[in-house]
């Protein structure tokens, strides 16, 4: 393994007055919109992938620092991309962290809202930068995965990045109750995510992204961002009257990249993953698509094949399907689908225009269950 430990404090200035010359220059709108016109002038790489990977790295364990760090220490990059290159996958979503709050990459804008430095709630090691690297070496593109709103499991952490707070009534749930909770469990309770972000999230979430997107630049292709709900979507028009708001977050989501591309999620449904009645954000340029089979469900059961032909996106926007190889979101050892029932239905979406993201499960030291692994070679060849 390589001693790959680096600290990005040193930079975190430079960023800080590149990222916000970035905002507040520019007219958000008014770039996003040049930029798709110019996108739409040239080939989108992302049409042409075929199909991809996502990982969902250390998402859904409750580490402590210490576990948190030992785990990605032991990430094996080299045979991770030796691994990716041998399904012949033209993408990796890799997740960089989810509501646990923590990332496997250090974020000084997070880490100062936090009041600590990399290790604690960020990792020491920019897995981030390593994987990008790696994969880029072997032309594979790479896409970040995000949340939109600030971690759901920590309330500190969502009144430290300034989000909006639970509520029940109304009023503030208080960090006694659990910032998970369900209405149906929890009378008149709200989550953060089912509630508009403030100016002041916006602002706190773009500086955090845009951190990462500095410093990665060109090393991500494109963004995935998980949580944005029809809350988020419909507070879009009145955050525009604010000095901070979607746009000026987009806008440095782009900074690094203006190039790259952006999915927003709201669940896992076509009329929303597929975006089949509009773009769930207007700077949206490829759908979530996150499913769970190659099929719709009706209340009768299977319903049609999940197709750009039958769940048509909006017009300008990739078609994406996401769903898990095996049984679910990074659990699982075995491969669900054979490779040719994978084949068939890759190559309709992909006739069709769209392209295919397989979850497959990946352990902390970046290997991947050999069964899974095999087909998904298969599937390359």
């Amino acid at each position: 393994m390589r001693n790959r430990h680096t600290s990005f404090v040193s930079v975190f200035f430079l960023t800080a007055i590149l990222l916000s010359s970035v905002i507040t220059s520019t007219s958000p709108a008014q770039s996003d919109s040049g930029q798709r016109q110019t996108r739409r002038s040239r080939e989108r790489w992302l049409e042409n992938s075929g199909f991809g990977l996502m990982f969902h790295y250390e998402a859904f364990r409750n580490h402590s620092p210490e576990s948190y760090n030992k785990a990605i220490d032991s990430f094996d990059v080299t045979r991770f991309g030796d691994n990716v290159a041998a399904t012949r996958a033209g993408h990796v979503i890799f997740v960089v962290g989810q509501h646990w709050g923590r990332y496997c990459a250090p974020n000084s804008a997070y880490e100062t809202r936090l009041g600590v430095g990399p290790g604690v709630w960020t990792s020491r090691l920019d897995l981030i930068m390593e994987v990008g690297e790696e994969l880029k070496s072997r032309d594979i593109r790479l896409i970040l995965y995000m949340t939109a709103r600030a971690p759901m499991r920590h309330y500190d952490i969502i009144k430290a990045m300034n989000d909006t707070l639970p509520t029940i009534n109304g009023k503030p749930a208080g960090p006694q109750v659990n910032p998970l909770s369900h209405p149906r469990k929890l009378k008149g309770f709200r989550r953060s995510e089912n509630q508009a972000p403030t100016p002041a999230f916006l602002k706190t979430w773009g500086e955090v992204c845009g951190e990462w997107s500095q410093r990665y630049g060109a090393l991500i292709s494109g963004w995935w961002f998980d949580g944005y709900k029809m809350e988020m979507k419909d507070a879009y028009g009145l955050l525009q009257k604010e000095e901070y708001n979607i746009d000026t977050w987009v806008a440095a989501v782009r900074s690094g990249n203006p190039d790259a591309e952006l999915a927003f999620n709201a669940g896992a449904h076509p009329i929303l993953s597929l975006c089949t009645k509009g773009r769930l954000c207007p700077h949206q340029t490829y759908t979530a698509g996150e499913n769970h089979e190659f099929y719709s469900k009706t209340k009768k059961g299977r319903g049609p094949a999940l197709t750009p032909k039958n769940f048509p996106a909006p017009e300008g926007v990739i078609w994406h399907l996401l769903l898990p190889v095996s049984d679910g979101w990074n659990s699982g050892t075995k491969p669900r689908f054979t490779t040719t029932t994978l084949h068939r239905h890759i190559g309709t979406i992909n006739s069709g225009g769209g392209v295919v993201t397989l979850d497959v499960p990946i352990q902390a030291d970046g290997s991947i269950p050999v069964a899974i692994l095999e087909t998904l070679k298969s599937l390359g060849r």
